[in-house]
């Protein structure tokens, strides 16, 4: 079943919501930029790669001018600004893949002045973008497909939390969220416990990217769409339940982000939703000399004050960005929605209830209006069971003859047509 999933965009003016700060052209000494972080409007640092080296680079005046701070070997990924003084940066010493990493953190006390080093382990593998959070000056999470290490003590020691947290790291304040395929290990940032939540992308998560505001996730997933299609999808979660909204892209997504003033997720242009991820208009009326522009990272100083990095494909040229609207005002766009599947909220006053999930022997489906068909599906979209003719408004499924694991329910009812993801076990 072939999805239809990007948005159709007309602009009705020509303004401006990105303006460019700089351009990084090759007679500048910043080439493949890895990560920035702003702590203010004003002041930010960034990592610059090229060859095996790393330059630390600092703005006091809103990326208009940079200076170096430190230049170190290895390929460093992720910087973190806890306040205008307290820096962290972490990376990997070896770039080859197949060989051990030794994983390093660099961090400042003194706004970039002077730098120390400190080992985290060494193993296989490299740290990947957002790798690492500090809930405070001292106290820090670094993440990778070997499990999460903490510190309390400025980045000097760190300590194994757990083995399968994941690569990507939020902040939700009291805990940290890191993934692992379907799983999000919530772990309390005073207690050091660990929580799992299971919120499902259809069985298949492979998280790309992650951001996080309140008790809301958003997630770059590689994942099936249940009709043994793999896209990528771009997955709204609430903490506590499970997924809310689901969209279904072709273009892989090189970063999300998530504050008051919407959701946002850079796919070559910055798209944007404003209802909650219902629906996303993709924010292309910007810098028209500059057609070729690929955003490739979003930075929200607050609910307004935006940073994003674009790459010219013509020249090559990196520009930074920034914005002081959240990207635009969402008036100037006619948008059609990118495609929902799998939404599990209400539709136009329909509503569905499925009970116990996980279930174990029996699965109850409550409907608002009368059911019509059941399909239940293995996770590449094949039908193990189908029960018609139902007309009721409840149904109960025996689920004894199906093994644990994940599996899609696709309810019909009115011609309505939900995907639920269901465990059983």
């Amino acid at each position: 079943m072939k999805l239809l999933l990007l948005s159709l965009l007309v602009c009705n003016i020509a303004y401006s919501q990105w303006s460019p700060v700089k351009t990084f052209d090759v007679s500048s000494p910043i080439h493949s930029i890895t990560d920035f972080d702003f702590i203010t409007e004003e002041r930010g640092f960034l990592i610059s790669y090229s060859n095996n080296t790393n330059t630390f680079y600092r703005t006091i005046d809103g990326g208009i001018t940079w200076d170096s701070t430190t230049t170190v070997e290895g390929y460093f990924i992720n910087i973190v600004m806890v306040s205008d003084s307290i820096i962290y940066a972490a990376g990997n010493l070896i770039v080859n893949p197949g060989s051990y990493q030794s994983k390093q953190i660099y961090r400042s006390m003194d706004a970039g002045q002077t730098w120390s080093q400190h080992e985290i382990f060494n193993t296989l593998g490299i740290l990947e973008s957002d790798c690492m959070v500090f809930t405070n000056d001292s106290t820090g999470f670094v993440s990778c497909y070997d499990g999460m290490y903490y510190t309390n003590n400025y980045g000097t020691n760190w300590s194994l939390l757990n083995t399968s947290s994941g690569k990507f790291l939020v902040n939700l304040g009291s805990e940290v969220a890191s993934f692992y395929n379907n799983d999000i290990y919530l772990t309390n940032v005073n207690s050091l416990t660990v929580q799992t939540n299971i919120l499902d992308c259809y069985g298949i998560g492979d998280v790309q990217r992650a951001s996080s505001y309140g008790d809301t996730l958003i997630r770059n997933n590689f994942c099936s769409d249940g009709w043994g299609n793999m896209w990528y999808a771009l997955t709204i979660s609430e903490l506590g339940g499970g997924t809310n909204v689901l969209h279904f892209l072709d273009d892989g997504i090189s970063d999300v982000a998530i504050n008051a003033s919407g959701i946002y997720a850079a796919s070559g242009r910055p798209i944007r939703s404003i209802d909650g991820g219902q629906s996303f208009f993709k924010q292309v009326c910007t810098l028209p000399s500059d057609s070729l522009l690929f955003f490739t990272k979003l930075e929200f100083i607050d609910s307004d004050i935006a940073y994003a990095l674009a790459v010219n494909q013509d020249s090559g040229m990196i520009k930074l960005l920034k914005t002081t609207n959240a990207g635009g005002i969402t008036t100037n766009y006619i948008t059609q929605p990118l495609q929902n599947v799998g939404l599990s909220n209400d539709l136009d006053g329909f509503s569905l209830e499925v009970y116990p999930n996980p279930a174990i022997n029996e699965l109850n489906i409550e409907s608002s209006s009368l059911l019509d068909q059941l399909e239940i599906c293995d996770l590449s979209g094949r039908q193990l069971a189908t029960f018609t003719d139902i007309q009721n408004t409840h149904f109960a499924v025996d689920c004894q003859f199906l093994s644990p694991g994940n599996y899609l329910l696709k309810v019909l009812s009115e011609g309505k047509t939900v995907v639920k993801q269901l465990r059983v076990e």
